[in-house]
């Protein structure tokens, strides 16, 4: 509501500023979030959905979706514009597509968007597991508002995990940039619950993969520096599985590129975690020194063996989130970097991964 509230200030103020026609707010549909999904129609190959709040005369908020098909997006809006006796003007909300859609590619359709002036560059993207317009119409008690409780939910994810920081701006850089490519986060909307599943992983505007949330974690260290994360794993002891939550992670990841030959390449990357411990089910008295440092190696273990396992999923599936070929790009010439075959070069880069972990405010916890 608060979200509703602040558009519509803003949006007033706007027009009271304006020289030019003027426009009533009662008469006017903002558009919160929006669904693009895959028809089987190859008529209208696109659907459109479109959820905005609305505003009584008597001032009463409610919200209200649209859904058509058509030819392109461009062709859907109008058509959208002819469902309504409101105007529909853009707003800074969320943007969900449809799986179907999103392994398809979504370049076209994102391109559209640079087009119209009225969605701007920080409109949040995301992927959902079969619809994006079922979700937009489901209708869940614990949220009353999709379309915010959507844009809460991914803003949250990208000051938690910077790899799960994507907007139309992240998305559009990625796909241009030819050594990166592209992701965002992946929801569902199965039983009474929205629900993040992990990350999606892209080969160019082509959606590829699913990152579940324990390899979307790895990725996150391994991508970038981290200020203030946190770890959850499983460790096993004697037989037993115990579990550890570290939390105020600090990391640093150090990259370095050693280029042979055009298809011999190695990257070395060097992975410093410090934080503390939060909890821990297992038996050792973390107080004792030789026990702390086993639980680190045990970590340090943990960290190097899947990510390794990783960087090899993502080169099978020639997806590139992390941007190695940047990293590449950046230690060889233009002329080679144009000479050379990227695709078999990632294909066949040999990693080396290292990881040290210390950790603070040791004890033993359950």
């Amino acid at each position: 509501m608060q979200n509703k509230i602040t558009v519509l200030i803003a949006i007033c103020c706007l027009f009271l500023t304006s020289c030019g026609t003027s426009n009533v707010i009662e008469d006017l549909a903002i558009l919160q979030a929006g669904a693009y999904d895959l028809s089987e129609n190859e008529e209208n190959p696109i659907i459109t959905t479109v959820l905005f709040p609305t505003v009584s005369k008597e001032g009463k908020f409610g919200t209200q979706t649209l859904t058509v098909s058509g030819k392109s997006s461009h062709d859907t809006f109008i058509k959208l514009q002819n469902l309504t006796n409101l105007k529909l003007v853009g707003g800074q909300g969320s943007i969900i597509f449809g799986e179907k859609l999103a392994k398809k590619g979504l370049i076209n359709i994102v391109k559209s968007f640079t087009r119209d002036p009225e969605f701007g560059t920080r409109v949040k993207f995301a992927i959902v597991e079969g619809k994006g317009e079922e979700l937009l119409k489901k209708k869940i008690a614990s949220v009353p508002d999709v379309s915010e409780y959507l844009y809460t939910f991914i803003d949250k994810l990208g000051k938690q995990n910077k790899i799960l920081n994507t907007d139309k701006y992240r998305f559009l850089r990625d796909y241009y940039d030819d050594g990166i490519d592209p992701v965002l986060p992946v929801f569902s909307y199965e039983g009474e619950n929205i629900a993040l599943k992990g990350l999606g992983t892209f080969r160019g505007d082509q959606y590829v993969r699913l990152l579940p949330l324990s390899e979307a974690q790895i990725l996150n260290f391994i991508n970038d520096d981290i200020n203030n994360g946190s770890l959850m794993i499983n460790i096993k002891d004697s037989g037993k599985i115990d579990q550890l939550m570290l939390s105020n992670i600090n990391s640093k990841n150090d990259k370095k590129v050693n280029i042979n030959k055009f298809t011999n390449t190695t990257v070395v990357i060097n992975l410093y975690l410090k934080g503390s411990i939060l909890e821990y089910t297992g038996t050792m008295d973390l107080s004792k020194e030789k026990n702390q440092k086993k639980l680190e190696k045990q970590v340090e273990n943990y960290l190097k063996t899947n990510s390794k396992k990783l960087l090899k999923i993502l080169q099978k599936e020639q997806t590139d989130p992390i941007g190695m070929g940047t990293l590449v790009r950046n230690h060889v010439s233009y002329e080679r970097w144009n000479k050379m075959d990227w695709n078999k070069v990632y294909k066949n880069i040999d990693y080396k991964v290292n990881v040290k972990v210390d950790m603070t405010n040791t004890g033993k916890s359950k």
